[in-house]
């Protein structure tokens, strides 16, 4: 695979490696950041591109764009985003203005996620940006001259997140389907299918079967799932229909470019967990009680997996979070 690092010249903390995935098909793997972004993925067809997520912030997603221009010169056609959460869809409105006539896909589960609980989300980042940047200043105010530099980074980030989040014009998809749908173009199949409740009710996968690669958003990452918004009795169900397409590369929506390997073991995770915690719950164990054993017991093959990342997504905390989320379903 072809890799190139990439960053624009006011991208900030948007920093993408671009890797070719097969002929027509890359992956843009977003840097660890201080506002997460998502992976994009590309996929080039007869008369123009598929580009699905685009990012936390507008300024992430032309960093894509300019690169794109760099790929090919053919233009966006489809933006597909995966699911609700701001860390995907929040770049939207850049595609529109930067190729009039692109149209934004997703199934009607997410597009209804993004008016109900979205449009809402994104006025509380609004309103907690002003507390954040407080916090910032007083911490590096208090600092350790180690810590500076670190904490002036940050708090640029988070002033420059105010601004982009602020200005925010919200373009929600133009196009949404139900359960599956497929663009048949001349040298190329794309099947965008809905498999069931995971990361969240609407999570979208997108697959190419001729080139056996597929997308999925956070229903499959490089670290410990977020469940927030998730379904964890319903997920490792969900992976097993994922399990069943052909395919030989996974884009996740966080993490490197994966094979089925990682699909094995994020899926007996998630299975491993929800059924340990269902049944510690049955022996009336308490919130803190069950956390505590199922550190102890998924440890020593959870653990190493699940901490490529270190310190940026500790694997203990995403487990009590996952933990917390489950015991509170199951009880």
């Amino acid at each position: 695979m072809d890799c190139c690092a990439h960053e624009g010249p006011d991208a900030g903390d948007a920093r993408f490696d671009v890797k070719k995935v097969a002929d027509g098909v890359w992956a843009a793997v977003a840097a660890p950041a201080y506002k997460v972004n998502c992976n994009t993925a590309i996929i080039e067809h007869d008369d123009g591109v598929m580009v699905v997520d685009t990012h936390s912030k507008p300024s992430a997603a032309r960093v894509i764009v300019k690169r794109l221009r760099e790929l090919t010169s053919k233009p966006v056609r489809y933006v597909v985003n995966t699911h609700f959460h701001w860390d995907h869809w929040h770049g939207n409105e850049v595609y529109p203005a930067a190729y009039p006539g692109a149209e934004i896909v997703t199934n009607q589960i997410t597009r209804e996620a993004m008016v109900r609980r979205g449009l809402k989300r994104i006025q509380d980042h609004v309103r907690g940006a002003p507390a954040e940047i407080a916090r910032l200043r007083a911490d590096l105010a208090a600092a350790a001259p180690a810590q500076r530099a670190r904490l002036e980074r940050d708090l640029r980030l988070a002033e420059a997140y105010q601004a982009e989040v602020t200005a925010l014009k919200p373009a929600l998809p133009t196009i949404a389907f139900e359960r599956t749908m497929t663009l048949y173009r001349r040298d190329r199949e794309i099947q965008l299918l809905h498999l069931g409740r995971a990361h969240t009710e609407g999570d979208v996968f997108v697959y190419l079967p001729r080139e056996k690669v597929v997308v999925t958003g956070d229903a499959l990452i490089g670290w410990t799932p977020y469940m927030g918004d998730g379904y964890p009795e319903d997920w490792a169900a969900t992976l097993d229909r994922l399990a069943r397409l052909d395919f030989t590369h996974i884009v996740m929506g966080h993490g490197d470019v994966a094979d089925r390997a990682w699909l094995d073991t994020f899926r007996a995770y998630v299975r491993d967990m929800v059924e340990a915690v269902r049944r510690e719950a049955a022996t009336g164990a308490t919130l803190g009680e069950v956390t505590q054993r199922l550190t102890a017991a998924l440890a020593p093959t959870y653990e190493k997996p699940f901490s490529v990342y270190g310190e940026y997504r500790p694997w203990r905390a995403g487990l009590a979070a996952n933990v917390e989320r489950t015991f509170a379903m199951v009880g």
